[in-house]
């Protein structure tokens, strides 16, 4: 997609912004009003622990992002967010039960995994030197596609998994809402933000400019290690798998979701390899995750419907991080190491930055009264960590062990 878009945008709500912020406003407003036609909205799940979850994640962004303001921003709109998804859940006559609240874990972890991946880039262009306008344009074309796919293949993921299984319908609707309001806020409202409330000024560190391209390097620095941790890391999800295989029950909701997923990166990449090994590293972090999981807790047998959740929100990294490997493929290199170095380099550090968010919110959720909520926030939050070693550690290890055999 040509850049030109994302700053024909900026300019058209500079140009007209009065008319776009009143507008937008007035729909939030709209959608916000549905919470007071059905209060039982907050019968099934305590939002103290939201709010403390989405302050805390705000103060890690602070930290992480070294920018008070932008801690304060991604509070605010997520804020927003959950409100909005909120209201239109009490216009639609839709109330939170025990099992849809699953569907607000999701919601929360993947506008924050939007908003961060947005500020991060935007806050790197501007350490590079960029004014925050440009560097707002260039945020959002870099990062519009991603996120673009990303609620895409988990609101329609929920969406047909639902028709599988019926104790997902009402969470595939929170999730469905919670994609869409969480685009506009990040396409429309993020930016009517920006363009009248500045940041801080930062001169940036050398992580902002080069992620984690380092790496790359100590990757090509200990190449018996990198073995060893490959044919280690194959040798668990084996075991894993095959352990996982014999416990769950009713697959077919989880192999629509992923058949949908697929289906979707597919048409969007055209890219057999590259959507697969997508899927995969989703996959194999929530297998891996599940099966220490439940073999602590030992049960007989375990409903598949608990790979919803994690896999709908670790799957985001891993689209993120190959949609940076295929343009840099496309466009500039035509070898797998160039290609892993690019990605690291220009996405490594917001795939970082949002697991360590989405960690300490997800810790505050896992001590939620519900007790689904409680599993699902442990769980994903364990299989977040985990996703993010695989596409930051393990997939870089293993194309650039390929690559050099090749040479």
């Amino acid at each position: 997609m040509n850049g030109r878009w994302a700053y024909n945008w900026v300019q058209i709500l500079a140009h007209h912004y009065v008319l776009s912020a009143v507008v937008f406003a007035a729909a939030w407003l709209l959608a916000l009003a549905g919470v007071f036609k059905s209060p039982a909205l907050f019968e099934q799940m305590n939002f103290m622990w939201v709010w403390l979850a989405l302050a805390l994640m705000g103060g890690v962004s602070v930290k992480v992002m070294d920018s008070v303001k932008t801690g304060v921003l991604v509070f605010g709109l997520s804020l927003a967010v959950l409100g909005a998804v909120l209201g239109l859940l009490g216009w639609f006559g839709l109330a939170l039960t025990e099992t849809s609240v699953l569907g607000m874990v999701v919601v929360l972890a993947l506008m924050m995994s939007n908003l961060v991946h947005v500020m991060a880039a935007l806050l790197r262009e501007m350490a590079r030197g960029g004014f925050q306008h440009d560097a707002l344009a260039e945020a959002l074309n870099m990062n519009a596609a991603p996120v673009f796919l990303s609620n895409l293949t988990t609101g329609l993921g929920f969406a047909v998994a639902a028709f599988y299984d019926a104790r997902l319908l009402d969470a595939a609707w929170v999730v469905l809402l919670g994609a869409l309001v969480s685009y506009a806020m990040l396409m429309t409202g993020l930016p009517l933000i920006l363009l009248r409330w500045f940041l801080e000024f930062r001169v940036g560190h050398y992580e902002d400019r080069h992620g984690f391209i380092g790496l790359a390097e100590k990757f090509q620095t200990y190449p018996k290690w990198v073995t060893l941790m490959l044919w280690l890391s194959a040798l668990v999800v084996v075991m894993s798998a095959v352990y996982l295989w014999r416990k769950l029950d009713n697959l077919n909701a989880v192999g629509v979701m992923l058949a949908t997923s697929f289906v979707v990166l597919l048409v969007f990449w055209h890219d057999l390899k590259i959507t697969l090994m997508t899927l995969l590293s989703s996959v194999l972090s929530v297998i891996l995750v599940l099966t220490a999981y439940f073999s602590v807790q030992n049960f007989q047998s375990i409903s598949a419907v608990i790979l919803i959740v994690p896999l709908g929100i670790v799957l985001d990294d891993a689209i993120h991080y190959f949609a940076r490997y295929l343009k840099s493929k496309r466009g500039y290199f035509n070898d797998v190491e160039s290609c892993h170095r690019f990605a690291l380099a220009s996405v490594g550090r917001p795939i970082w930055a949002t697991t360590q968010i989405l960690i300490a919110g997800l810790l505050v959720l896992s001590f939620n009264e519900n007790s689904l909520v409680q599993q699902a926030s442990l769980i994903t939050l364990l299989a977040v960590l985990l996703a993010s070693y695989i596409v930051l550690v393990w997939l870089p290890a293993l194309g650039l062990k390929k690559a050099k055999n090749n040479r």
